[in-house]
Parts: C-alpha cells; sequence; structure tokens
C-alpha cells in the first residue's frame, strides 16, 4: 500500500472534524451545505468522505462551522 501524502492525511482529520461537527448540530445536509456555502453535491461528497477540497477549503469549511483550527509544525527525529 502507497503512503500516503501528509496534507492527504490533514486533509482528511479535517473532514471528519468537519462531519462531527455537522452531526453535533444536527444539521441536515441540505443546511450544512447552505451554512458552509457549498452546493448540495458538494456537500453530499463532503459527507462521502471523497477528497474534493484542498485543505485550506477545508480550513475556511471548519470556521464557518464553529470550529477552530490550529497549526504546528516540528522537526522530525532522524538519525544519522
Amino acid at each position: 500500500m502507497a503512503k500516503q501524502p501528509p496534507s492527504s492525511v490533514l486533509r482528511k482529520e479535517l473532514r471528519e472534524k468537519i462531519l462531527d461537527r455537522i452531526e453535533q448540530l444536527q444539521l441536515t445536509q441540505a443546511d450544512a451545505a447552505d451554512r458552509l456555502g457549498i452546493s448540495p453535491a458538494q456537500m453530499s461528497r463532503l459527507a462521502g468522505r471523497q477528497d474534493i477540497f484542498s485543505l485550506d477549503r477545508l480550513v475556511d469549511l471548519a470556521t464557518g462551522i464553529g470550529l477552530t483550527v490550529r497549526m504546528s509544525a516540528t522537526r522530525s527525529y532522524q538519525s544519522r
């Protein structure tokens, strides 16, 4: 199995947080799409866990649904 690029992993994690928040708010897909400013078709693909949004767009969607997104970067340990 091919290793996923780090950005793909981050997009997946953020997408899941967005979907969890939509569930917490008990929004229908139509209401969530309206609140996020995306089409119902895009909301359907988001709910289907399709990787259709860039990381920066997902950050915008997350803040639009009431989430705060923070980023940290650390240097990985590599032996020489």
